[in-house]
């Protein structure tokens, strides 16, 4: 009996990526008009960003269907093989639900499915964690529960051009969104129990640095036993101020990741984060 790891895209890790680290994908969908294209497979996230800023109508997302996830389990279920499952916040999306009503299909008491309260990089947090108890020799059911355990400690931190995006998304209100249409103002969103929120806002380079030193002290500093993801929306150049500035409080990773169409979509170009696990 081996044991498979399954994340959706919204992970954002690359095919490549996934090969490497024997984790297999489940794709969220975007779509432009009619036109549909698998999260991470259709479209290259650089042709994505072309695409989301020349386009004149916002692109939609659509999660998978339990059958996306059913055909991977019934797969687990004939090799016998345990099913680790690393599904998108189930406050944004309805991924978590499908991948439970594959699971109540299926019939295989070994699939463990954890809702993440995440998405990209800070998903990314709990699929190395998962990893390296994978090699461990951990189970299925010893990872779920450790996953459970840490996700309330991950942040994510991102400060974004404008919540434009997420407004037109219905990912936030118009009333919270004001903030970030003011010209100049760059707006810092978090997940909070899985929940999008809006921290704060800030004018100009330094400020937005600052911005993101004064709220990890609120929040906690990273626990530097488990390594930070930084991320980013568009160009790389977004977020390597921002890793210039964690590396002289001493915070460093070799992770620096392209944030996909899903994400993408609610966010828009322009995006710099990090995502890491508070010190207990």
């Amino acid at each position: 009996m081996s044991l498979r790891i399954i994340t959706d895209s919204t992970a954002d890790i690359t095919p490549a990526m996934a090969q490497a680290m024997n984790v297999s994908i489940v794709p969220l969908k975007v779509l432009f008009g009619t036109q549909e294209y698998r999260d991470g497979i259709d479209l290259s996230i650089e042709d994505f960003y072309k695409k989301l800023t020349s386009s004149d109508q916002l692109p939609t997302t659509s999660q998978p269907s339990p059958n996306d996830f059913l055909v991977e389990f019934e797969q687990a279920k004939q090799a016998g093989d345990e099913v680790l499952v690393l599904c998108l916040s189930s406050e944004l999306s309805g991924t978590y639900q499908s991948a439970v009503l594959a699971k109540n299909v299926c019939e295989y008491d070994a699939i463990h499915i954890v809702d993440t309260l995440q998405a990209t990089i800070g998903t990314q947090i709990l699929l190395n964690e998962a990893l390296r108890m994978r090699q461990a020799g951990s189970t299925a059911a010893q990872i779920a529960g450790r996953l459970n355990e840490l996700k309330h400690r991950v942040t994510i931190l991102a400060v974004v051009d404008t919540l434009e995006y997420l407004v037109k998304g219905g990912r936030l209100s118009r009333a919270a969104g004001f903030a970030g249409s003011l010209l100049g103002i760059h707006p810092m969103i978090t997940l909070d129990q899985g929940k999008l929120v809006v921290l704060g806002k800030a004018r100009g380079r330094k400020a937005t640095l600052e911005l993101f030193r004064r709220e990890m002290e609120k929040k906690g500093m990273p626990d530097l036993n488990f390594a930070p993801v930084f991320g980013y929306t568009g160009s790389a150049e977004a977020v390597s101020e921002l890793i210039e500035a964690m590396k002289q409080q001493g915070i460093e990773s070799p992770y620096v990741c392209a944030v996909g169409s899903v994400i993408g979509t609610h966010t828009g170009p322009g995006v710099s984060a990090i995502a890491y696990l508070r010190q207990a």
